[in-house]
């Protein structure tokens, strides 16, 4: 190429990635696909415009394009990576296993690759396989950051039996080593839990490098799939509240400190309810949602969430000591606030499941069943006791405490990891309305 072309692709190259970076990916697409009219031999001009099509789920269009690249440079790893992408929307398995082995062949140390194909793995619950590539991504690349954050997930299910040597192994069986000294039965306090808290922080420090994990829920599942994903688009591509979520109940705490959310952690990682109640707790990241420290238990029915209640509210009094608000609701808050006293368990009449939301529903099903095969993924139940990805979660809560002016966190630690992620996700919050 001349030096005045090479310099007009870059600047076309350069606005169509703004543009996709701005998702706006229509018109990237457009723009793009103009300039591999013009440039349907450049590699990485077909690389870019397959990549739109990825965003805008354009499956088989990604495909041919990703090709096109291959065809053109037969060693591209990053089209082979991207094929296999493309091949996992589509449930192709097989093909998008051969093309991430065939981009991890050219390039030996690609770790996006393995971390696709462990992913991949990961979804279809062959958590073996799955930790073997997210090791070997880390392995060929430490910083990698979905991979650490994918493989630490990944250990909430599942108690490696090999690769001890990795860091982040280690750290986490370093922790389940240390004994919880405090039950149910006990008084739980600050200072047993600041102590076994800096126990498993200096584990921490000594085998990790990179601190700063992306999640702010410590879920505790019992196998379950409660498929709130489908409920929610549902939700929001046609404003109506799917049938399920009519009985879906929650028993919720409000906290005020989060020094008593650490302590409702322990408190759930160690309940025993009748149904294995799927639970969480977290600190409160949306916008225009009231309140700072929530946890959540699941319940069925009615009946369910009054047992459930009724059972939680006992630990909660005497360890706690009525320093939380517990309610009943149903559903979630965003719909709620789209239909107001849908979440009030006290008057169920109020909001009524509509006959002619079920046809609404049943475009949603044939949406997901025409879209990605991606992300199907198998549920498996927790795994008791605190791990490693438990003790990043806390470390993310003191550090929400101390961004909002919460001086409890210093009841637990002064001493923990600050994290981007919390003061980026907070960053536009009203914490005073």
């Amino acid at each position: 190429m001349k030096p005045n072309i090479e310099n007009n692709l870059k600047n076309d190259v350069e606005v169509i990635i703004k543009l996709y970076k701005q998702n706006k990916l229509n018109e990237a697409l457009n723009l793009s696909n103009k300039l591999v009219i013009k440039n349907n031999n450049v590699p990485f001009v077909l690389n870019l415009n397959g990549l739109i099509n990825l965003s805008l789920e354009k499956w088989q269009n990604a495909i041919s394009v990703f090709k096109k690249a291959i065809n053109c440079d037969s060693n591209f790893v990053e089209a082979y990576n991207n094929l296999g992408i493309a091949y996992i929307h589509l449930g192709e398995h097989e093909n998008a296993i051969e093309n991430y082995h065939k981009a991890i062949e050219i390039k030996k140390d690609y770790a996006n690759a393995y971390n696709n194909l462990a992913t991949h793995y990961d979804d279809i619950g062959n958590y073996k396989e799955a930790l073997k590539f997210y090791v070997n991504a880390l392995n060929y690349n430490s910083n990698h950051m979905l991979a650490q954050n994918n493989l630490i997930h990944l250990m909430n299910y599942y108690n490696p039996d090999q690769f001890e040597e990795n860091p982040i192994v280690k750290a986490n069986n370093e922790i389940k080593k240390i004994n919880i000294n405090f039950s149910l039965n006990d008084k739980i306090t600050n200072l047993n839990i600041g102590t076994y808290f800096k126990k498993c922080n200096n584990i921490v420090k000594k085998n990790l490098k990179n601190l700063n994990f992306i999640d702010s829920q410590i879920h505790r599942r019992n196998g379950y799939n409660l498929n709130c994903d489908r409920h929610k688009k549902a939700f929001h591509n046609h404003n109506i509240i799917p049938k399920y979520c009519f009985t879906c109940f929650k028993v919720q705490i409000e906290l005020n400190a989060v020094s008593e959310l650490v302590k409702l952690f322990f408190i759930f990682d160690q309940l025993v309810l009748p149904n294995n109640n799927i639970r969480k707790c977290f600190v409160e990241l949306r916008q225009k949602i009231k309140g700072s420290y929530k946890a959540l238990i699941y319940c069925s029915s009615m009946d369910d969430a009054y047992k459930v209640s009724k059972i939680v509210n006992s630990y909660l009094v005497k360890i706690l000591n009525n320093k939380f608000k517990l309610d009943i609701k149903r559903g979630c808050t965003e719909f709620d606030i789209a239909y107001p006293g849908y979440k009030d368990a006290k008057n169920l009449d109020k909001v009524k499941y509509k006959d002619d939301w079920k046809q609404l529903e049943v475009m949603i099903d044939q949406e997901i069943q025409n879209g990605s095969k991606k992300g199907k993924k198998f549920f498996s139940k927790s795994l008791n006791g605190v791990g490693l990805g438990d003790v990043l979660i806390i470390n993310n809560w003191l550090d929400y405490a101390k961004i909002i002016g919460d001086e409890s966190y210093l009841d637990i630690s002064d001493d923990f990891f600050s994290s981007g992620y919390i003061l980026n996700q907070i960053k536009n919050r009203d914490f005073k309305s």
